[in-house]
């Protein structure tokens, strides 16, 4: 620490910046605003200030000391607060730093004890089994609980809308969050933020007597709003389509594939509960269509998986490979494929158990391990 000293005009000199204007008394450099500590005083100055300047400075010596001390621990209060995973760059755009990339599962730390309630998008239904199962057996004392909606069907809104209100630890989504999201989070003093896990792709699929190549993104876009109504229309069997989807108030699907037209949607298609309830119906009615996801419709024998193109040409992409038995991943990822989305896990950022179970269960599914059971279930992991 630099020593401070008075000046023949009886100022204060300071230690630091070498400014001598400092009035006597003045216990902060009054051009840098460092605190002043007098070191000495002149013997040439026998007024009775030169007591009082004395006793200023042994004041600004304790006050000094103090001030670093105060400082000090505050300073450390606000590394230690910062630290903590509720803390660090909770930016909802933002990945924080408590979201690593891990080898295998086992080297993801600060996973908590106990049930854990999650949710949301149906087209996550892949992962419960294989991969819920192999985290249980690295942390079995971690317990994961698909928690469904009391009044409404499954899905990813309904699902963000549970976690908002405390329903759920973190949700799954198939699509991002919106503004209105993060608007009500922020009104509720807490924040959100969504981990992108994986690539899914649409997937269209028909009832096997449906015998077309494949279907342009806009006409399976006017499927769905009414304007093609049978199969003839598309150079396939004279058979009326029954189309099937999720509930947009429920689902992203055709949100997502209609976006601003979705008012435009035809009242005569049909809500589906969840994936095997879609199966069914399009299974067993001639001339249906279903809209669905590549993860959930893999290895399904009782409907036709549709090849896709983008627009209205002819280049059609086929989404799976080795006879239906594999996600086309390469054409999913770069593109080629020309309906596809990514998923994320929500995390809500608010300093308690239920954020450390988001982080952990987002750091799970980034490991390299996780990312292979992403891939077993028929989706393209986001990770090389």
């Amino acid at each position: 620490m630099n020593t401070d000293e008075s000046n023949n005009k009886g100022n204060i000199i300071c230690g630091r910046c070498a400014y001598d204007a400092n009035p006597r008394g003045a216990t902060h450099c009054q051009k840098c605003g460092t605190p002043l500590v007098i070191a000495s005083v002149p013997n040439n100055d026998p007024s009775p200030g030169s007591d009082s300047t004395l006793l200023v400075g042994g004041i600004s010596v304790v006050a000094t000391v103090l001030f670093f001390a105060i400082g000090g621990y505050f300073f450390w209060q606000q590394v230690r607060v910062a630290s903590t995973p509720s803390n660090l760059n909770n930016s909802a755009d933002n990945i924080s730093s408590d979201i690593r990339l891990y080898n295998s599962m086992k080297e993801v730390p600060k996973v908590p004890e106990g049930t854990f309630n999650y949710g949301g998008a149906v087209v996550f239904a892949p992962l419960r089994n294989s991969l819920h199962k192999a985290i249980n057996q690295v942390y079995p004392k971690f317990g994961l609980r698909f928690t469904e909606p009391k009044y409404n069907n499954p899905g990813q809104n309904t699902g963000i809308t549970m976690l908002l209100d405390g329903e759920l630890s973190f949700a799954q989504s198939s699509k991002p969050l919106e503004d209105t999201h993060y608007s009500k989070a922020k009104q509720r003093n807490f924040s959100l933020q969504q981990v992108a896990i994986g690539i899914d792709g649409f997937l269209l699929f028909t009832h096997p007597n449906v015998s077309i190549r494949g279907l342009a993104v806009e006409q399976v876009k006017d499927i769905f709003k009414g304007k093609i109504t049978n199969w003839k229309q598309l150079g396939g069997p004279d058979l009326a389509i029954t189309a099937f989807a999720f509930n947009p108030k429920f689902g992203s699907s055709l949100n997502i594939l209609l976006g601003p037209e979705l008012d435009q949607l035809s009242p005569k298609v049909q809500f589906m509960r969840d994936y095997t309830d879609g199966v069914r119906k399009v299974s067993s009615i001639p001339g249906a269509i279903g809209i669905g996801s590549t993860g959930a419709i893999l290895g399904q024998q009782s409907i036709r998986p549709l090849a896709l193109a983008a627009h209205n040409s002819n280049n059609y992409v086929q989404p799976f490979t080795d006879d239906g038995k594999r996600v086309n991943a390469a054409a999913l990822r770069d593109g080629t494929y020309p309906l596809t989305r990514r998923l994320f896990v929500v995390i809500r950022r608010d300093g308690t158990i239920d954020e450390a179970a988001g982080v952990a269960y987002a750091n799970l599914l980034l490991s390299k391990e996780g990312q292979q059971y992403i891939e077993k279930a028929g989706f393209v992991p986001i990770r090389n």
